[in-house]
């Protein structure tokens, strides 16, 4: 399994596992549609989080936004690790070398 802080590459790890055990289908274009419905998902829930917070719902019910906004972005999360790993990208080492770029990077409106 992972452990209790895993880097990415434990991730791309767990998800190489976790493919072969389910039987998930690495099929790229299914999988960029499926990583596109669960971006759809953090949106609405996004959404529904800044409901709560703006009409003064009860905490409880922001919570349980929060708890769903959560699971999404970890969804979506999963979703990129899993198609990193079906193109043969570690992404870790790329994630780095990107926000290296972007720090130097010159950014325009």
């Amino acid at each position: 399994m992972l452990p209790d802080r895993p880097t990415l590459q434990d991730c791309q790890v767990f998800h190489q596992w976790l493919d072969k055990e389910k039987g998930f289908s690495q099929d790229l274009p299914l999988n960029v549609m499926l990583l596109v419905e669960e971006v759809g998902e953090v949106a609405k829930e996004v959404r529904r989080l800044q409901r709560a917070v703006t009409e003064f719902d009860s905490s409880e019910k922001e919570e349980e936004v929060r708890d769903h906004l959560r699971d999404e972005l970890a969804d979506c999360l999963a979703y990129i690790v899993k198609l990193s790993n079906y193109v043969g990208i570690d992404l870790e080492t790329s994630y780095v070398r990107k926000m290296r770029y972007n720090v130097e990077r010159e950014w325009k409106e």
